[in-house]
């Protein structure tokens, strides 16, 4: 079969979206608005013929790690028609992708796998979750109204003080993603994705500004009234405990014919600190996949705690000859520099990109990749002491 690799346009867009409704089993509502949405300029397709029979995009993010920020490719939408499966087309689509987000300086790219062993085979690694916790709106903390004032969002009002306050909230962790895309924030954070949609955004709001805000749509919920719902968050942040005091008190009141609260964040959330009871459980969860595309700026550019030491890594990259080891990261004060390494380093035993990718998220231990197989149990300290720290998390899908 001869096919050819292409950026699609504007008249690709139905074909696309009718392709996503193959592979994703997607219901008929909103395809057209699907067909407006789609950033065709991201995209990558292979066509047999004159016909889209593979397909894959990317968006633009950063991820904070232990405090800073790097650019991240989110890899989404990778389809193939199921007569077309098994030549590599979406791979190649996949890869023209990282290879330009390396070319234009992102370090990291992150997708969420249908299925892993295909994006195993391009370097991609276990790294680490979003996780869904439901809790029944009657388990909520009760009592009068929370401290601050809890109000309808208005966006040319709140938008950048909703941002600050999630990146305050988040700055810490492993993980979380930000975008400056034009239609994350207003439409993918705090507006309708599409028409049918039932959105509500409220925040809380203190003397110092906004401390807490939560993102929600309505869902059903199993109970003996058909309407009864749950409230599906999106986002559910706050930076103080009086945030989180006056959301909860807010969501509450909509027991009744709201039963649950569902909410993303951490695999351990700190909110079941605030709920009398083992009430916060998680009610989903799916693992994200992560490749470092370049190892030196990936690793230089990362938060780490304050350790010093050296660690040798041979790396072993298919895609990327430029990430090949072996590398010297030298730690000081919570910065580290990578060199390349000089004598004996031959001797270091090699460490796949997809292996070192999980590492650095903290995701996989370096106790756990010794108990694996996958690195030299010499190389364990030091990696414990560089990629220790909170479980890997992320609040959004892409």
């Amino acid at each position: 079969m001869t096919s050819e690799l292409v950026t699609p346009g504007d008249e690709h867009r139905e074909e696309i979206v009718g392709l996503m409704r193959v592979a994703f089993n997607l219901g008929s509502a909103a395809l057209a608005e699907r067909a407006a949405w789609l950033p065709a300029e991201k995209m990558r397709c292979v066509l047999d013929g004159d016909r889209i029979v593979a397909a894959a995009a990317a968006r633009d993010f950063r991820q904070w790690f232990s405090g800073r920020e790097l650019g991240m490719s989110g890899i989404w939408g990778v389809v193939t028609l199921p007569e077309h499966r098994g030549g590599g087309l979406a791979t190649r689509a996949v890869t023209d992708l990282l290879e330009e987000a390396r070319a234009k300086g992102q370090p990291l790219s992150v997708l969420y796998p249908a299925t892993q062993r295909p994006y195993r085979g391009m370097g991609y690694e276990l790294a680490g979750t979003m996780t869904r916790h439901a809790v029944a709106l009657d388990d909520l903390p009760r009592g009068p109204a929370g401290p601050l004032t809890v109000e309808e969002y208005d966006a040319a009002r709140d938008l950048d003080d909703v941002r600050a306050c999630y990146r305050a909230s988040v700055s810490g962790h492993q993980g979380p993603i930000d975008s400056d895309e034009p239609d994350w924030w207003p439409q993918k954070i705090l507006g309708r994705w599409f028409s049918d949609d039932v959105q509500r955004v409220v925040v809380a709001r203190g003397a110092s500004g906004i401390e807490g805000y939560a993102s929600f749509t309505f869902g059903s919920d199993q109970g003996p009234l058909d309407f009864e719902y749950s409230i599906n968050c999106r986002h559910l942040v706050a930076t103080s405990v009086e945030g989180w005091a006056s959301l909860l008190t807010y969501l509450r009141g909509f027991r009744g014919l709201g039963r649950t609260l569902k909410f993303t964040g951490p695999p351990a959330h700190p909110v079941a600190l605030l709920v009398e009871e083992q009430r916060v459980r998680p009610a989903w969860s799916f693992q994200w996949m992560l490749r470092l595309l370049d190892v030196v700026a990936a690793l230089e550019g990362r938060g780490y705690p304050p350790v010093s030491g050296e660690v040798v890594l041979a790396v072993e990259d298919a895609l990327f000859p430029e990430n090949r080891g072996p590398w010297r990261l030298v730690a000081e004060g919570g910065a580290v520099s990578v060199t390349p390494a000089g004598a004996g380093a031959d001797r270091v035993r090699p460490i796949s990109i997809g292996t070192l990718s999980s590492l650095y998220s903290g995701f996989l231990s370096a106790t756990d990749a010794v108990a694996l197989g996958l690195v030299d149990e010499a190389a364990a300290p030091g990696l414990a002491r560089l990629f220790g720290g909170p479980a890997p998390w992320m609040h959004d899908f892409f």
